[in-house]
C-alpha cells in the first residue's frame, strides 16, 4: 500500500475547515490504496474550540505524529499567533526524520496555516519526495491595501516572497476553487505541465443523520453558521436589509453563529452595525465564537432556512455548501456568479439562488432577493430535497473528493 504524509496543524478534535478537509480524506484513503500519516500538534497549542465528535468521525485508519508548538500565550506578546509558524521548529525535524525512515510516496500540505509551506521545498530537497499544496484559502491575495495594518502588510510581504518558491517546487497544486488556481497561474506563469486541480469541499452524508430535538419557535428561523469576513460585507448588508424588511410582514428569528475567525478571548461580533442600522435587535442575535461541528449540524437541522452567502471575489468555495445539500434543509444562496457554489447550484437547477458580480453589485439585487426569500418561506415545508445519488453530487461526497486527490498523484508516480 502506498503511503501519504499529510501535514495538518488543524486536525480533529479541531473542527476548522482545514481539519474537516483532512478528516474527510483520511476516512477513505486506505480503501483507495493509500495509507495516511498525519502530522499535527496537541490541541492545547491551538486556539479553536475542541470537538470530540470530529475525532469520532475521523476514525483510526491512519498513523499520527503529534509535535509540539511554541506556546501562543507567550508568542502573542510578540505578535505571533499563527499555528503553522509556531509549529515549524518541531514540525521540520519530525517530518524529515519520518520521511527518511518511511519513504512516503507523496506529501500533502493543506493550507492555511500557510507558514507550513516554508518547509515544503526544503523537505523535498532533502528527501526527493514529491509534494502537493492544497490551497483551502489563498495565501498571497494581491496588492496590499495602503490602509492595511503593519502586521497584515508584513504577512503579505512574506507570502509574496515564499509562496512563489513553494508553488514552483510543488508537483501538484490543489485548491478549493478554479479562481485560486487561475490567480496562481497568472502570478507565477506556471507551466501547462504542472497539474492544477480545483477540488471543492466534499461531504460525508452520514454526518447529517444526527438526531436532533424538534423546533419550538413559531417564528421562521433563519440561521448562518460560519465566519463573516471583510470581503463579504458588501454582500451581507443587502441580505440583512432584505431580511429586516421581510420581518415586518413575516415574524422571523435570525441567528448567526461562529462569525469570527479569532480564538475564544479574541472573537468579536461582526454584524452589530447592521443590527443597529436596520433595527433588528428584537429578532436577530450573533454569537461570534466558533461552535463545534456537532453543534453546527444540530443548528442546521433545527433551522427553517439556512443562509449561504459569499464575498466579492469569485474564488469563494463555501465549505458548508455540500453539507447544506446533504442536510436536505432549505437555504437561500446569495453568491458571486462566477464562484463554484453558484455554478454548481445552477447545474442542479436550484431555484433559491441570487447572484451578483463586480458589474451587477449585491445592492442592485434587493428586489430579486426579496422575491426568492419570500418564495422559500412559503415553500419551506414542501422543500424538495436534493437527490444524493445524482452523479454531480456523488463527485463531491467525501469519497468522490478523495478520489479526485488521489488520481493525479497516481498519474505522477507512473511517470
Amino acid at each position: 500500500m502506498k503511503k501519504i504524509f499529510i501535514i495538518a496543524p488543524h486536525f480533529p478534535p479541531s473542527a476548522l475547515p482545514p481539519s474537516q478537509r483532512v478528516r474527510l480524506m483520511v476516512k477513505h484513503l486506505k480503501n483507495l490504496g493509500w495509507y495516511p500519516h498525519i502530522f499535527t500538534t496537541e490541541p492545547k497549542y491551538r486556539e479553536e474550540k475542541e470537538d470530540a465528535w470530529m475525532t469520532e468521525l475521523a476514525g483510526n485508519d491512519f498513523d499520527i505524529t503529534v509535535v509540539k508548538a511554541l506556546n501562543q500565550k507567550k508568542t502573542r506578546k510578540f505578535g505571533i499567533g499563527d499555528l503553522g509558524l509556531r509549529m515549524i521548529p518541531y514540525l521540520m525535524p519530525a517530518v524529515k526524520k519520518a520521511a527518511k525512515k518511511e519513504t512516503p510516496d507523496f506529501i500533502l500540505y493543506p493550507v492555511p496555516p500557510w507558514y507550513i509551506l516554508l518547509i515544503a521545498p526544503l523537505i523535498k530537497r532533502k528527501t526527493d519526495i514529491p509534494y502537493g499544496i492544497d490551497f483551502i484559502d489563498p495565501w498571497f491575495v494581491g496588492e496590499i491595501p495602503k490602509a492595511a495594518n503593519f502586521k497584515k502588510r508584513i504577512s503579505q510581504k512574506i507570502a509574496r516572497r515564499f509562496e512563489r518558491k513553494a508553488v514552483l517546487n510543488a508537483d501538484i497544486i490543489y485548491s478549493v476553487s478554479e479562481g485560486i488556481n487561475n490567480n496562481l497561474k497568472e502570478r507565477y506563469n506556471l507551466p501547462k505541465s504542472k497539474p492544477l486541480l480545483a477540488i471543492p469541499y466534499g461531504v460525508e452524508p452520514s454526518d447529517f443523520n444526527l438526531k436532533t430535538e424538534k423546533k419550538t419557535s413559531d417564528k421562521v428561523i433563519f440561521r448562518y453558521v460560519g465566519a463573516v469576513w471583510n470581503n463579504a460585507y458588501p454582500v451581507l448588508e443587502p441580505l440583512l436589509k432584505v431580511l429586516s424588511v421581510t420581518e415586518k410582514q413575516i415574524p422571523l428569528k435570525i441567528e448567526f453563529y461562529g462569525t469570527s475567525y479569532a480564538g475564544e478571548n479574541l472573537a468579536k461580533p461582526q454584524t452589530i452595525k447592521w443590527i443597529e442600522k436596520f433595527r433588528m435587535q428584537n429578532y436577530m442575535t450573533e454569537n461570534p465564537l466558533r461552535v463545534s461541528y456537532k453543534k453546527a449540524v444540530e443548528l442546521t437541522m433545527t433551522s427553517d432556512i439556512i443562509l449561504l452567502f459569499g464575498g466579492m471575489q469569485p474564488y469563494y468555495a463555501a465549505s458548508k455548501l455540500m453539507g447544506l445539500i446533504a442536510s436536505g434543509k432549505p437555504f437561500i444562496a446569495f453568491l458571486h456568479k462566477d464562484s463554484f457554489p453558484a455554478e454548481f447550484l445552477k447545474h442542479l437547477n436550484y431555484k433559491y439562488i441570487v447572484t451578483y458580480s463586480e458589474k451587477e453589485l449585491p445592492e442592485t439585487k434587493l428586489k430579486e432577493l426579496t422575491e426568492k426569500i419570500k418564495e422559500l418561506i412559503k415553500n419551506k415545508d414542501n422543500f424538495a430535497k436534493f437527490d444524493l445519488s445524482n452523479p454531480l453530487i456523488q463527485k463531491h461526497t467525501a469519497l468522490g473528493m478523495t478520489k479526485e486527490f488521489v488520481m493525479p498523484i497516481e498519474n505522477l508516480l507512473k511517470k
